[in-house]
């Protein structure tokens, strides 16, 4: 969940309730998942010096920090080892393709031999950027929605760039309490040798959305419309330990009105006892949960406050719905 001043995270279409052909219904979920997205190439995390026998040199000082290494000479880059194969089988320079910003500009680099006799190019890279959080919801055509806030890579100032990814199961191995002015967090490990169970399809303001292929264990509950959700007693389906999901008591002490997505569209507070006294309340790896309220899904925790982590932020659910069938129906186009 990424940092924010104040907190950290954690209608232009109508939701018709129809039991019958289940729209505006979906599986919620409340489940932990590793999640790993990408920016369709190897981000640049800084440009180094090779040290090398004559001395240290800058073969890459044209690259930023936060660039994307696109390709090299021509060869799609989808890994680390690949771009070091291809800079052992390369004579002279080569030619990287670099986006930067939303650009594309080309950079001639030639390889230098390290101390070691490795051909570098004096860029510390990454292939992806990793975390965990909550898988939202399922939808019953198979699309998902998780975390209910953007992924950016403030190392790399990368945010619009993260675009495709993918989700696994993982399971909460221990939490990190949080306190005033600290916030806690969820603990995994994440194997992402298993196979995937989502493919990310887009990262938004409100979340991640994609394709969804693992069983669904979720209850099948109907989408609030607009107005729906109520200030008072509620509860967020979470996941502090192994990998099932249990309900919470929280109360919803405000509720923002929006006819446009945001995710910060209520206030939350956590009143269970057994939340505050093992996590403090929310904790980065919350993001996602869902809130359930008279039957229904109402949104989805996004940001603990950071001086009070009794309190958070959630977005309305409805736009959540709204963003998994959008990204369906770009592919279907």
């Amino acid at each position: 969940m990424p940092r924010e001043r104040a907190s950290l995270p954690a209608d232009g279409m109508s939701i018709c309730s129809d039991a019958e052909n289940n729209d505006g219904y979906v599986y919620v979920m409340g489940t932990p998942i590793g999640v790993s997205i990408g920016a369709g190439g190897l981000i640049v995390q800084d440009s180094v010096g090779v040290s090398t026998k004559s001395g240290e040199v800058f073969p890459a000082s044209c690259i930023q920090k936060g660039d994307v290494i696109i390709s090299v000479d021509g060869e799609e880059l989808n890994s680390i080892y690949k771009l070091k194969l291809l800079l052992d089988n390369s004579s002279g320079s080569v030619r990287l393709k670099v986006a930067r910003k939303g650009n594309i500009f080309f950079a001639d680099v030639t390889p230098v031999e390290d101390s070691a006799g490795a051909k570098r190019i004096g860029l510390m890279l990454k292939e992806d950027i990793g975390g965990i959080g909550t898988l939202t919801f399922v939808t019953p055509e198979g699309r998902f929605g998780a975390l209910g806030h953007f992924i950016s890579d403030e190392e790399a100032g990368l945010r619009e760039e993260l675009t495709q990814g993918k989700i696994y199961p993982t399971s909460i191995d221990g939490v990190i309490k949080g306190e005033k002015g600290k916030a806690g967090g969820l603990q995994a490990e994440v194997n992402r040798l298993q196979n995937a169970c989502g493919k990310i399809e887009s990262n938004t303001l409100i979340g991640i959305y994609g394709e969804y292929n693992c069983p669904v264990t979720g209850e099948l509950m109907r989408v609030a419309g607009k107005g729906e959700a109520k200030m008072g007693a509620a509860k967020v389906l979470a996941t502090i330990k192994g990998d099932s999901p249990e309900f919470y008591d929280i109360d919803i002490v405000k509720v923002i009105s929006q006819s446009s997505s945001d995710e910060k569209g209520m206030v939350i507070a956590v009143k269970d006892k057994r939340l505050l006294e093992e996590a403090g309340g929310i904790v980065q790896g919350m993001s996602g949960s869902p809130i359930i309220q008279n039957g229904m899904f109402i949104g989805a925790v996004t940001h603990v406050f950071l001086q009070d982590p009794t309190r958070g932020y959630a977005v309305h659910g409805r736009f959540m719905l709204e963003n998994a069938l959008d990204s369906q129906n770009r592919l279907a186009a």
